[in-house]
Formats: structure tokens, sequence, C-alpha cells
């Protein structure tokens, strides 16, 4: 397993090299706040692992394990501010520490599913981009459907949600309305009103503005829960 340390280095020198030039040892050692002779030392191990190529006096490059490592962590981060600022409200200013901490915890698992209940957002609060993750940007869920326009008796797992509104991604979050969770249509009001629905083991009444930002996938069925003691 990879330490902390050895991630913070390569997600430092990935940033450092977006514009096709190496790294340089005086940049990484302002980057991360630690002395140049530090610096020195870590790049040596880290050629000696693999990660990156470090010729003296002519700055250092990542190979493909490295870069990988650096990117993954790089969007991890991104991701993780992201979430912050727009699903739990914290500060824009707050975000970068707090992804800093969370992002060598965050499993690829998490990731995905984060990335996906926020319609795998491309930027991070900042405006800088988030490295791509090949398998949520190819397998795109074409069997989804916008909850509002669901008829009366359809059910299906929440996929993802769709919203360029933090406050409404919050609320509708907060209703029970998260990927992976089963949902039954159960009522649909007339002259554009509220849907019932049941989601999870809560029933709600979704106004539209929020119906139309939840996405379910009809063809996964919903598991029946089997009542113990009963006949």
């Amino acid at each position: 397993m990879v330490s902390e340390n050895i991630e913070e280095y390569l997600e430092c020198i990935w940033e450092l090299t977006q514009d096709g030039t190496p790294a340089r040892t005086t940049d990484i050692a302002k980057k991360m706040k630690v002395s140049p002779a530090s610096v020195t030392e870590m790049m040596q191990r880290l050629d000696s692992l693999g990660y990156i190529v470090y010729e003296k006096y002519k700055g250092v490059t990542l190979t493909d394990s490295g870069n990988k490592i650096g990117e993954t962590i790089k969007r991890k981060h991104r991701l993780l501010e992201r979430f912050l600022v727009d699903v739990l409200g914290i500060a824009n200013d707050k975000s970068h520490e707090e992804a800093c901490r969370l992002e060598h915890m965050l499993s690829d698992e998490s990731e995905r599913r984060i990335s996906k209940m926020m319609n795998n957002p491309t930027t991070c609060p900042d405006g800088d981009p988030i490295p791509a993750l090949d398998q949520l940007c190819l397998n795109k869920d074409e069997d989804s459907s916008v909850l509002s326009e669901l008829s009366e008796g359809d059910e299906g797992i929440i996929s993802h949600l769709s919203c360029d509104d933090p406050q409404k991604i919050r609320r509708v979050i907060a209703m029970g309305f998260v990927p992976e969770r089963c949902i039954t249509v159960e009522e649909k009001l007339p002259l554009g009103g509220p849907v019932l629905v049941q989601v999870g083991d809560c029933r709600v009444a979704l106004a539209k503005e929020y119906s139309d930002l939840v996405f379910v996938n009809t063809r996964r069925h919903c598991q029946k829960r089997h009542r113990h003691g009963g006949k």
C-alpha cells in the first residue's frame, strides 16, 4: 500500500507537470512546504520505487504508475471539494484542507458513488478540471429516466441526481433520494403537482422541481422485503 506521504508527493508532481514540462525540486518544495533537502531525498526514493524519473538539475517526470496514483489522488481531492461545498455546504476556503485529509481515505467505490450522485462533475469549486474517471464517463446509464416522467406503479433504483443548484442537491439528499435506493411511484397529482413516492422506508411527496432532478433505472428491480413472524 502506498503511504499518504508518497501520495501527496505524486499528487503534487502530477499537478506541476500538467504543462508538459518536468517538475523542479524547488517548486515541489515550495508547494509541499518542505525543505529542498527533504524533496531531494524523497525524489531519490520515488525514483527507486519506479514512480518517477529523477535527473538532478533536469527535474522530475512521472512514470505511468506514478502518474496513475497522482492523477487518482488529485481527482479524489477535487471531487471531494465539490462534494463538501455543493452538498455539505462547507465554505470554499475551508474545503481544500478538509479534502486533503479525506482524499487518502476515500475508497474507489465511494469515489464512484459520490461522482455518480453528483452527475459526474467536471470541475472543482475553483474551476480546476476534475480528472475524468473513464469507467464513469463511458458507462452512462441509458436505462435511467427522470422521476417526474415515470408513471404510477413504476419502480426501480435511483441511479443519480442531476442538479446545478447546491441547495436543491442538499434538499433532495436530505429527503432520502440517494443513488442505489429503491423507489416506487405511488401517485402523481395532476396539473404538475407533486409525485408521491416510496423511497426506502419513507413515503415522500416530491414537488416537480425536485422530481426533475432524480433519475431512476426502472430495469433494476427492488428486492422485496420479507416480514418475519407473519403468515
